[in-house]
Formats: C-alpha cells, structure tokens, sequence
C-alpha cells in the first residue's frame, strides 16, 4: 500500500516550470545626449521649431519577422531632414551611420558613428566632441541604443552621458551628465527602469553642485531668471501596460529667451542703437535671427513588448476537412482543377494567394498527468481503486490459505501438486 502511496505522491507533483518562449515582439530604443531646438522668424517652416539638431543621436528598431535597423549620427538634424532629404535632393544625408536587416548593411560604421543589424539584436552608438557654432561646446558626449531578443525576453535599452557641456561661451555649464533608459518583456509581463544623475551646474562663474538628484540645487533659478533662461529638471518615469513596458528619462531643459538675455548681458543697446541703422532694411533682421532656443541635456527612451509562442498542435491531430464544392442542379460536384504553372490568369477567376511557410513553435512541458483524452482526475481515481482492491486481494487469501494452523498438525496453504 505504502508503493501505491509513493507513486500518487510522484503523479501529483507538477512537472518544473520555465519561462515561456518569446513569439512576436517589438523594440526600440532613442537616444540624445545633447538637443537643440532653435525658433526663429527667419526661416520659412510653418512648424515649431524651424531648426533642429541631436548631437551623437542613435535610435534602434527590432521586430517580428525579423526586421531591424539601426541609426547611429555625430550631427543628427531630426527626421525630416535625415530620413526625408533623398525624396527632395536625391541623396541621403551623409553624416550617419545605417544598418538594416535583411536588406542590410548589417554593419556600417564612420567617424564617430557605428551601427550594426541582425535578426536578434540592433546596436548603434555615437561620441565625439562636438559643438555648434555660437551656440555651444561639448565634451565626452556619447549615446548607445540596443534593441535585442532571446529566447525567454526582449530587452531594449538606452544610454548617454555628458562630461561637460558649456551654453552661450560659457554663460552656463552642465557637468557630469548620465541618463538611462531600460524596457523588458518576457511574454507575459512587462517591466524597466529609468534614472538619471547629474553632477553641476555652473552660471556666470558660480558652481551649484546637485546634492539631491530628484530636485535643482537651491538658488539656481534666480540666478537664471535675469538672464532670461529658464530650467526644466529631467524627470524619469516608466509605464507598464500587461506585457508591454516603456522607460523615458526627459533631459534637463533650458530654454533660453534670447531677447530678454540681449537686454540681460546690455547688447540690446548696441545692436539696436548701433549696428541696425547702419545696415539696410532688408539687413536688419538679421541681428536678430533668433527668437528662443532650448537646450535639452540627455533624453533617452526604450519600449518592449513581447507575446508568449503560441503551442504546436499536437501529431496526431487531424486536419479539419475542407468545406465540399457546392453541387450544381442536375448535376454532380466537379473537381477543381489546379492552374498549371505559367498558365494565364483566366478571367472571373481570383488566383491563388501564397501562403508564407509558418515557423513550428516549439512544445511548452506540461505536466506528467497530461494524459491525451483522459482527465487527470480519472486517472488518480483508477489508481486508486487498483491499490485498494489488489491490498484487499492479498490479504483475503492470507486468511483462506495461510491465516490459522491445521487442527490435525497438517501444513497449510496450498499443496504442492507436483508431488503427487
């Protein structure tokens, strides 16, 4: 009985768990250490703003099928202008690096710039000094953005850092600069992280470390404000939503109102009063090109999503039927006749479609009472009863043949027939 015990116990254990395999997914993943964003009136763009630049931007895209790109650029001018300048110019914008799966280059890599493509993982990555002209200087500006997929999550991730970043020659320093974005689904659930640090900011010559990561250090505002600049603290956030997941940590912003810091620094004078009446009128409005610019230290971005493979149906499943021709009046059901290869489409009649060749899904372990067509509970039941009438068996026949001794001193149990 203690057997029939055992293997109950044994039947009753679930088999290990494990993770679901990954099906279909999608990634992405942007990066910007270093944004400018310029409104001015001179340029004729109905949009806001009408000039845009990312310095070391990367950004990559993983999905189904599979299908990856990856974009990697020193001197990024925003997707109309880097994705949109071959259907106005003809040629593509030459300061970026491309990588895309299958139609590849799978790997592409410039000064300053790399990015790579396949079918489970998308890379780029991007760093050099860099600046633009009047505006700002940096140093140790790098990004790096991976989207890639196994066989038990999708994972995607972004990440930049600024050594030190000097605003308007030096009017305003950012150093120590580090944000960081991370997405993972698992086909189940989503899940990331977010956060981002920086070390000082430095205004007119006075430092202002940052003790507090969550808030601007005290007395940083009102320094800023008679310059006319404006500060925005990053902010770090992600969003699940069942198996998908998304991480963002926004840049420090600072918007710069470049009338009120020319009246702020005293050029107001000089440029009005001075420079506009020697120049002609068409002239004038150049010395004012600028109407705001925004600067925004470190942005980055990562979203996940992924779906559980779906369970291979099983051998000995048959097809279902295909539905039967109908049958004409008076007549019986033709046959239909497949098109012989190359033969010309015949005219009311809709060719066939090509039906894409599925990939097998492999088959998930179940526990060990999955029996095919047979309830775990009727199984466990039939155990059971066999345990208990074979016990019962057994000791009905101890009693009738070997339970009492023979009155008259004879063995018991049964005789042995061979000895006759």
């Amino acid at each position: 009985m203690r057997y029939a015990i055992v293997v109950l116990l044994l039947l009753l254990c679930p088999a290990p768990a494990r993770a679901a395999d990954i099906g279909g997914f999608t990634l992405s993943a942007r990066a910007a250490p270093v944004s400018v964003l310029l409104h001015s009136d001179l340029i004729p763009v109905p949009a806001e703003p009408q000039g845009e630049v990312h310095l070391s931007y990367t950004r990559t895209e993983l999905g189904s099928g599979p299908i990856g790109r990856s974009v990697a650029s020193s001197l990024w001018p925003g997707a109309a202008v880097g994705t949109g300048l071959p259907q106005l110019v003809g040629f593509a914008y030459p300061v970026q690096a491309n990588a895309a799966h299958p139609g590849g280059p799978a790997d592409e890599s410039k000064p300053g710039m790399r990015a790579t493509a396949g079918a489970a993982r998308a890379e780029s990555s991007a760093g050099a000094r860099q600046g633009v002209p009047f505006l700002l200087t940096a140093d140790g500006v790098t990004s790096s953005s991976v989207s890639a997929v196994g066989a038990t999550e999708a994972r995607s991730a972004a990440v930049t850092s600024v050594q030190t970043i000097s605003l308007l020659a030096g009017l305003v320093v950012v150093s120590g600069v580090r944000f960081e974005s991370v997405a993972v689904s698992d086909g189940g659930k989503g899940s990331g992280t977010s956060a981002f640090s920086v070390a000082e900011i430095t205004v007119l010559g006075q430092k202002f470390p940052v003790e507090a990561p969550g808030a601007p250090p005290d007395g940083l505002l009102k320094v800023l404000e008679p310059l006319g600049i404006t500060l925005t603290w990053p902010a770090a956030a992600t969003k699940l939503d069942g198996t998908s997941a998304t991480s963002t940590s926004r840049g420090l912003v600072l918007t710069v109102d470049v009338l009120a810091l020319r009246t702020g620094l005293g050029l107001g004078g000089i440029l009005d009063g001075v420079l506009a009446p020697l120049l002609p009128e068409e002239l004038v409005p150049l010395l004012n090109p600028l109407r705001k610019m925004v600067v925004v230290v470190g942005d980055t971005e990562a979203a996940a999503n992924a779906s559980a493979s779906a369970p291979s149906t099983p051998p000995d499943a048959a097809p279902a039927p295909a539905p039967a021709a109908p049958v004409p009046p008076g007549g019986e059901a033709a046959a239909p006749l497949a098109p012989s290869p190359g033969s010309p489409p015949v005219a009311g009649v809709a060719p066939p479609k090509a039906v894409a060749p599925v990939a097998s899904a492999r088959t998930k372990p179940g526990s060990v009472l999955g029996f095919p067509g047979v309830p775990a509970l009727l199984v466990l039941a039939g155990l059971g009863v066999a345990a208990a009438g074979a016990f019962g068996v057994k000791s009905f026949g101890t009693f009738l043949l070997g339970g009492a001794p023979c009155p008259s001193g004879h063995p018991t149990g049964v005789p042995d027939l061979r000895n006759g």
